[in-house]
């Protein structure tokens, strides 16, 4: 640990009674019986959040023309990718930098955030108004809605990641069900009406997320604060940078690995793929679940080395486990089952499916030591991991469609997740040999804030 990093520890032991090994009363956890409680309401928060999202797919592919369809399915890509954009330099650091932190301070930051949020969708709204305006309908009309309704979809979801980090993820699971609801009353109301066409569907998607985007106002106690945008997006670059390029590294390459097995094989290939995915959705719930659940607890717990070497070791032993027993009941699914589910898909996807599960299995491996080296605010280190894996997904899936098609693809990419397992595992023992690095920023208080306006200087708080 660098002397700065010492520094910083030590002042934070000395004004905050969550030093390491002790927890901190705003935020700790009262027992097993509560941190199952908080494991419990992750996974159904993430589960509501998943299957809302499968429902709303299915709703509109069995209801509107297939032009329709596939400007929604543009449109939803957009809006997956400014969320995951937002998520890299808005929620990742109030888990990262606060989940430890005293509930007032963890307010302030979860504001400070949510106003980074809307920033963001407000950026990129300008972008896709942009992309609108040089489209044809209905591209046009469904971009231009969503645009406008970016804003209230990234701040609906960095509350969600704001609950978890703080503790009470039973207020994200909420805050998602009242998306839900409403989104449910107004797509039931447009079936009812006969509806089908694809706009009026997606206004009442954007228009439930900004209602429960208000919703988390009111939970959160605290509205959006975009008058710290500077001091946030600046005070925790060491956060959010490696982040974001981690975030990028890693759908870049997955999504350049399918384009290539597209060119290089046929569209029939990502095809078996794409649909041997979905079959493994429930996996993918549980394991963002079980990241978005480890990370903050490990931050509030603030574990010792070997503590921190248990916690990667039985993150990742539960994932691989899971995703074996489900991996065993999809590869014994009777034959019509299987076409039950995924129609005339299912003879390619069930060849591919041996090495996805595989391929997620192996990924597991390795979930717990990058969720250990985020709570200790090592992203830099995880991202080596990701720049590693990469071009290893895209070199070997390439390699594969070239060799055998598709299921030579799927080897690829399992290869590439196993050659990186031990990687990840000694940049994780890397990262708790120099420690936690603690970030030289805390939420200024609404006098700062008033005192910066009044022209008293800046809002930057003493290195701590």
């Amino acid at each position: 640990m660098t002397t700065r990093e010492n520094g910083a520890a030590a002042s934070r032991t000395a004004r905050d009674p969550a030093s390491p090994g002790q927890e901190n009363p705003a935020t700790a956890p009262e027992g097993r019986s509560s941190t199952r409680s908080r494991a419990f309401w992750v996974i159904a928060d993430q589960a509501v959040s998943s299957l809302a999202n499968a429902g709303l797919t299915i709703v509109l592919a069995r209801t509107i023309s297939p032009t329709d369809y596939g400007a929604f399915a543009l449109a939803f890509t957009i809006y997956s990718l400014v969320l995951s954009l937002s998520q890299s330099v808005n929620g990742e650091v109030v888990v990262i930098r606060y989940s430890g932190s005293r509930r007032s301070e963890h307010v302030r930051a979860s504001s400070a955030a949510a106003g980074g949020a809307v920033l963001v969708g407000l950026v990129c709204a300008l972008v896709a108004v942009a992309v609108a305006l040089t489209s044809d309908e209905p591209l046009r009309a469904v971009l231009l809605t969503v645009g406008v309704l970016l804003p209230g979809f990234v701040l609906q979801d960095c509350w969600r990641t704001v609950f978890i980090s703080r503790g009470t993820p039973v207020q994200a699971f909420l805050n998602d069900t009242s998306w839900i609801v409403l989104q449910a009353v107004g797509i039931g109301t447009l079936l009812l009406l006969g509806v089908d066409t694809v706009l009026p569907f997606v206004a009442v998607w954007g228009g439930a997320a900004v209602l429960s985007a208000l919703v988390g106002v009111a939970q959160n106690r605290s509205a959006p604060t975009l008058r710290t945008a500077r001091w946030w997006f600046t005070g925790h670059r060491e956060v959010s940078t490696p982040s974001l390029a981690n975030s990028l590294a890693t759908m870049g390459s997955t999504q350049i690995a399918f384009v290539l097995i597209a060119a290089l094989g046929a569209v029939e290939d990502v095809g078996a793929m794409r649909a041997a995915q979905t079959l493994l959705g429930p996996l993918n719930i549980i394991g963002f679940a079980a990241s978005a659940f480890a990370v903050p607890e490990i931050v509030r717990r603030r574990l010792s080395p070997g503590g921190l070497v248990r916690a990667a070791a039985g993150i990742s032993l539960l994932l691989v486990v899971v995703d074996l027993c489900w991996g065993a009941v999809l590869l014994l699914l009777p034959e019509r089952a299987g076409v039950f589910l995924l129609g005339e898909t299912w003879p390619s996807a069930r060849a591919v499916l041996p090495w996805l599960i595989a391929f997620i299995c192996l990924v597991s491996a390795a979930t717990g030591a990058g969720a250990v080296m985020r709570a200790l605010n090592r992203s830099n280190l995880l991202l080596r991991a990701s720049i590693v894996l990469g071009p290893l997904i895209v070199g070997l899936a390439a390699a594969g469609v070239l060799l055998d098609g598709a299921t030579g693809a799927a080897i690829g990419f399992a290869v590439a997740a196993g050659l990186v397992i031990p990687v990840t595992w000694l940049l994780m023992v890397q990262a708790i040999r120099l420690g936690r690095r603690e970030v030289d920023a805390e939420p200024p208080s609404t006098a700062d804030l008033d005192h910066t306006a009044a022209g008293g200087g800046s809002t930057r708080v003493p290195a701590r």
